[in-house]
């Protein structure tokens, strides 16, 4: 086990973690927008209230972060999809991100996991999410835990004049960590998304 692994844990954040969870969203911004799906002078205009008020949502909703020597290191949250009981079998997956500085560890899955088992451990049947492209790592990460495919939003997001589909995924509760195929995660499927965006859908 590497040390970031040792030193690694994990837990639900609340109103007191709202300027690391700025902060680190921040610094992803900057590094790279698209998969946060907006722009970084955009992000900077999010407020610390707005935040506390975001970690503070009532459960089953909730955001977990992954704190590396007590720093935050990379976030995933789950939350309802709509406020009535006809839409409480499901939840939407989001905030799925990790500092630069923490990639290729594993501490995304670790977090990501730890978010899904929440959703199930409340009675959820599925988790929906969306991922704006290219990300090769995130579709990657999301079919290896047994996340596929059911549509694409052509030109969701336009940032710095460029737009930027998004794939839409899904994840039943009898499906998790259970791949719908072998090359289900296989990096060279996944670099389609980097050089077209005439994508199919995964039916």
């Amino acid at each position: 086990m590497n040390q970031v692994a040792q030193s690694m844990k994990i837990r639900r954040l609340g109103a007191d973690d709202a300027e690391a969870f700025s902060a680190l969203r921040r610094e992803v911004t900057r590094d790279n927008p698209v998969p946060m799906g907006l722009a970084f002078d955009e992000e900077l205009t999010r407020t610390l209230d707005g935040f506390r008020a975001q970690l503070s949502s009532p459960l089953p909703n909730a955001v977990f972060g992954s704190f590396v020597e007590g720093e935050l290191a990379g976030t995933a949250a789950v939350s309802r999809a709509g406020p009535f009981p006809s839409s409480h079998h499901k939840m939407v997956m989001w905030g799925v991100f990790t500092s630069p500085r923490y990639r290729r560890r594993g501490l995304s899955r670790q977090v990501v996991e730890a978010a899904l088992q929440h959703a199930f451990d409340n009675g959820v049947g599925r988790v929906n999410l969306q991922v704006y492209v290219p990300n090769e790592p995130a579709i990657t990460l999301y079919k290896a835990i047994g996340f596929v495919e059911y549509g694409i939003e052509s030109e969701a997001v336009c940032l710095d004049g460029q737009y930027h589909d998004g794939v839409h995924m899904t994840l039943v509760k009898s499906r998790h960590n259970k791949p719908l195929h072998p090359t289900a995660y296989d990096i060279d499927q996944a670099q389609r998304y980097a050089s077209t965006r005439s994508l199919r859908s995964i039916r």
